[in-house]
């Protein structure tokens, strides 16, 4: 599941907390902030928001998680490519110079 599949799994029910979310991992997206930080943004998110459903919070928690998992504690496994793919950078690695794939490079945790 990529970053932005998690914001799509929310319901059409919630499709406020959906675009609340969808604003802030643009942010996200667009800053220097590294995987590490949509770690704690994604988190205090959930954790301050009220979805309608019960059931809805949860299966949004589960996938969360899972990303969580996969993308965040997984990133050292993957390959620039997978990892632009997981966190939806393509678009912005496509349109950005040498020092814009630098920043890319530093957020996703791949200057190594």
């Amino acid at each position: 599941m990529s970053l932005d599949e998690l914001v799509q799994s929310i319901p059409d029910d919630d499709s406020g907390l959906r675009s609340q979310l969808a604003h802030w991992i643009s942010d996200w997206k667009r800053s220097e902030a590294s995987v590490e930080s949509l770690n704690g943004l994604v988190g205090k998110w959930h954790g301050n928001v009220w979805f309608k459903d019960s059931e809805a919070q949860n299966n949004f928690y589960r996938n969360w998680i899972q990303f969580k998992h996969d993308a965040i504690e997984g990133i050292h496994g993957m390959t620039m490519n997978e990892r632009l793919y997981c966190f939806g950078l393509f678009e912005l690695w496509d349109t950005s110079d040498e020092i814009a794939r630098s920043n890319i490079r530093a957020k996703l945790m791949a200057n190594a």
